[in-house]
């Protein structure tokens, strides 16, 4: 499955949303689900790469913080691109599998 234009998508569903609006929820997305996706993969605790010792993942932070861009903006409906974001990467999680 190719790359979602997650603005082009949110633009569809939110017509009267201003369109910098729109490009600021889009950018938040598209890393808030960069980030959960590395979370889910390596945990919220991960190894420091030079010491070994147990560290917070520092895509945790990311997380959150985009988490909470996105949520401070309810009236853009996103549930359809969401979905389609979840569908991506499970698709690319059983490609990489298949490798």
């Amino acid at each position: 499955m190719e790359k979602i234009d997650v603005f082009a998508e949110l633009v569809k569903d939110n017509p009267k949303r201003s369109l910098i609006e729109l490009q600021i929820y889009a950018d938040a997305l598209t890393i808030y689900t960069e980030a959960s996706t590395n979370v889910k993969t390596h945990g919220a605790i991960v190894m420091h790469p030079r010491t070994g010792a147990p560290i917070e993942n520092p895509y945790l932070k990311i997380q959150t913080a985009k988490g909470a861009a996105i949520a401070k903006m309810p009236r853009v409906k996103s549930n359809r691109v969401v979905n389609l974001l979840e569908q991506t990467q499970a698709a690319a999680a059983s490609t990489e599998e298949q490798k």
